[in-house]
C-alpha cells in the first residue's frame, strides 16, 4: 500500500474511533484530518505514551461546548494563519497585581494597550497552587482574581482587538495539560505560551481541532545573548542566536520575568551588571543577573548611552521573527524597585527588583521629550509605527549577513521584491561598515526609521549603540 493510502486509512480509523465516543460536526472532521497526522508525528518525537484517540476526542468534546462568540472569533482567527507573525503582532506581559492591582483593574488599562499597539495580553502567572506548591490551571490566584474574572478579561480584551495569553509550566501529565487548556481557551484565553517545543509541537494541533484560532506557541529562548553582547561589545552569541530565529514563532522578548541566566562567562557578566563599574545596574541571582531594561542598560546610572541601548534592544526584538513581547514599565524605562526587600515573602528573591509597581511618575512623564521616560517612549513607540508600515517584517526568514566588524549585528528580512537589512552596534564606540560589504545593494538605500535616503556605496557608520532598519535593493 502506498504511503498516501496508508494516511488515509489511519485518518479514517482515528475519525471512526473518535465518531464512536462524540458527534463529530463536517468542521471537526476536517480539522482532524488536516491537524492528525502532525499530531501523530509530534507524539512519536516526544515519546510520548499518549493516546492519539483520547486527544482527539478531547479536543473534539471541547469544540462541542464553545460557546457561539467564542467559535465565531476563533474561526476568523483560525483564518488568518500569520496572527502571529505578522508585522501588527504586539505582546505587552505584566504581573496584574503589580501593574493594575488585580485581574479587573487590567480592565481600564485596555485603551492605552490598544494606543501602545499590542494584539496579545501576556498575564503572568494568574493562577492558584495548590498545597504542593503545582499551579492549578482551573482556579484563578485568589489575590488576583476567579477563573470567572479571567474569563470576563479575556472577553473585554477581545472586544478591543487583544488576546490574552497566559504561560503554561511544563508537566509530565499530557492528557491532563490538554484538558487544562482546552478548559482555558473555552474560558477565552487565546494564546498559550510554554517552554518545551515538544510539547507544543503535541498541543498545538490539538487546539486547533478543539479551539480552532487559540495559539500555542514557545516561550522565550531568553535574552542573555542580548546581554552578553551589550556588555562585552562582542555581537558573535547574538548574531548567532538571531540567526537560529529564521522560521521561529517563539516569542522575542527583550527581557523575561525570570533573571537573565548566562550561558557563558556566568561570573565575568553578572560582575559586569552588578559591582558598579559599568553602566548596568542589577542584582545577582543564582545563575544570572536580575533588573529592569532600562536599569541594565544604564539609564539608572545616568550613562550617556543608556537610552540608545533600550532603543536598540528593542530594534532587536521588533525585527526578527516571532511575536515581539514588550515587558510593560519598558516603554518608559521602568528602574529597578529596592522596595522588595521590605516584603518578607520576597526579600530573598532578586528578581522581584524588577517586577515592580506601575511607575506611574514615569508614565506621567512619557509625553515630555525632556525626561528619560518620554524620550524612550518616544523612540519605543515609533520603531512600534515604523514596523507596522514594514511588510518584510511579515513572516518568519531571517537571513543572516556577514560584517567584518566584531560589534556589529546584521541581518536582512527578505519580502516580496524588497529586502529590510538590520545593521546594529553593540558597542560602546562608533563601527564601520565597509563599502565592499554593501556592494551587493544599490548605492542609496531608504532609513526606515529616520524616514531618509542614505547613500551607502562608500560604506556606513554605526554610532556607538545604534542601529538602522535599512530597506535596500540587491543589484541583480
Amino acid at each position: 500500500m502506498s504511503t498516501i493510502g496508508a494516511v488515509e486509512d489511519d485518518l479514517a480509523a482515528t475519525l471512526s474511533a473518535v465518531a464512536e465516543r462524540v458527534r463529530i460536526d463536517d468542521a471537526a472532521a476536517e480539522r482532524i484530518r488536516q491537524h492528525v497526522p502532525g499530531l501523530r508525528a509530534a507524539l512519536a518525537r516526544r515519546g510520548s505514551s499518549a493516546d492519539l484517540v483520547d486527544l482527539v476526542t478531547a479536543a473534539v468534546v471541547a469544540a462541542n461546548g464553545r460557546s457561539l462568540d467564542l467559535k465565531v472569533h476563533g474561526e476568523q482567527r483560525a483564518a488568518n494563519p500569520v496572527r502571529t507573525s505578522s508585522r501588527f503582532a504586539l505582546g505587552a506581559a505584566c504581573y496584574a497585581d503589580r501593574y493594575a492591582g488585580n485581574l479587573a483593574g487590567l480592565r481600564d488599562e485596555i485603551p492605552a494597550l490598544r494606543d501602545l499597539g499590542v494584539s496579545v495580553l501576556h498575564v503572568q502567572s494568574p493562577f492558584a497552587r495548590r498545597e504542593d506548591g503545582t499551579i492549578d490551571l482551573r482556579r484563578g490566584d485568589p489575590g488576583l482574581g476567579s477563573i470567572d474574572r479571567l474569563s470576563d478579561l479575556a472577553a473585554h480584551l477581545r472586544l478591543s482587538g487583544i488576546s490574552l495569553a497566559v504561560d503554561i509550566p511544563a508537566r509530565d501529565d499530557l492528557a491532563g495539560l490538554v484538558d487544562d487548556l482546552l478548559f482555558l481557551a473555552g474560558r477565552g484565553v487565546e494564546v498559550f505560551l510554554l517552554p518545551a517545543r515538544d510539547t507544543v509541537d503535541v498541543l498545538a494541533p490539538v487546539l486547533a481541532i478543539g479551539a480552532p484560532g487559540v495559539d500555542v506557541l514557545p516561550a522565550s529562548p531568553g535574552s542573555a545573548p542580548l546581554w552578553h553582547a551589550l556588555a562585552t561589545g562582542d555581537a558573535a552569541p547574538l548574531q548567532r542566536a538571531l540567526e537560529a530565529r529564521d522560521g521561529s514563532l517563539d516569542v522575542a522578548a527583550v527581557r523575561d520575568a525570570d533573571a537573565v541566566v548566562w550561558r557563558a562567562d556566568a561570573a565575568e557578566l553578572t560582575a559586569r551588571y552588578t559591582d558598579g563599574s559599568s553602566f548596568g545596574r542589577g542584582l545577582a541571582t543564582a545563575d544570572g543577573v536580575a533588573g529592569t531594561t532600562a536599569s541594565l542598560a544604564g539609564v539608572e546610572a545616568s550613562d550617556p548611552l543608556g537610552e540608545a541601548r533600550v532603543a536598540l534592544a528593542h530594534a532587536f526584538a521588533l525585527s526578527v521573527p516571532g511575536l515581539p513581547v514588550l515587558w510593560l514599565g519598558d516603554e518608559v524605562g521602568q528602574l529597578n524597585d529596592p522596595t522588595f526587600r521590605d516584603d518578607p515573602e520576597r526579600r530573598d528573591d532578586p528578581r522581584w527588583t524588577h517586577r515592580g509597581q506601575k511607575p506611574r511618575d514615569r508614565y506621567a512623564q512619557r509625553t515630555d521629550a525632556a525626561t528619560s521616560a518620554g524620550r524612550i517612549h518616544r523612540d519605543l513607540t515609533k520603531l512600534i509605527a515604523v514596523r507596522h508600515t514594514t511588510p518584510e517584517f511579515d513572516g518568519t526568514r531571517l537571513i543572516g549577513f556577514d560584517v567584518p566588524a566584531p560589534s556589529v549585528v546584521a541581518y536582512q528580512r527578505p519580502g516580496d521584491g524588497s529586502v529590510v537589512l538590520v545593521l546594529a552596534n553593540v558597542a560602546a564606540e562608533p563601527a564601520h561598515v565597509p563599502a565592499e560589504t554593501l556592494s551587493g545593494f544599490a548605492r542609496t538605500a531608504l532609513d526606515l526609521v529616520e524616514g531618509v535616503e542614505l547613500a551607502i556605496d562608500e560604506g556606513l557608520t554605526l554610532p556607538a549603540c545604534g542601529f538602522r532598519w535599512l530597506r535596500v535593493s540587491p543589484v541583480v
